[in-house]
């Protein structure tokens, strides 16, 4: 039951979060947007979702899905990031059926100078 009542409150929070999203960047198999407005911060720390929509269905434990929603934190100071939220969706820009999410909080990772993490952490932590 907790389960089901996270699942629910993950994609109710996850679907209003995603209402502005502004194109990060692409490659030949995804693109990965961003909603400035779920940006929170508080002291050297930031949260935001991001949305990585995929040009070719993915598999992963179970059914296929089209894109995926993360809710990271970054540590804007020593450059880090962790994964706090997740879902998969059946079909493009977090549409469709939610295949599977969850809500845990991974291990902080440094981010990598050129990656798309980079790209996420800047979007969130670099002031404007």
């Amino acid at each position: 039951m907790r389960k089901v009542i996270l699942m629910t409150l993950l994609t109710v929070l996850s679907n209003s979060a995603m209402a502005e999203l502004i194109n990060v960047g692409s490659n030949k198999n995804t693109t990965i947007y961003v909603d400035p407005a779920t940006i929170q911060k508080s002291g050297n720390m930031a949260t935001m979702w991001h949305l990585t929509d995929f040009k070719i269905a993915q598999q992963d434990m179970g059914e296929k899905y089209m894109s995926a929603k993360d809710q990271n934190e970054y540590d804007c100071k020593e450059i880090k990031s962790r994964r706090r939220a997740y879902s998969q969706h059946s079909k493009n820009m977090g549409k469709g059926k939610v295949v599977y999410s969850d809500t845990f909080t991974s291990r902080w990772r440094p981010v990598s100078p050129d990656s798309g993490i980079e790209i996420l952490w800047k979007f969130a932590c670099v002031k404007r």
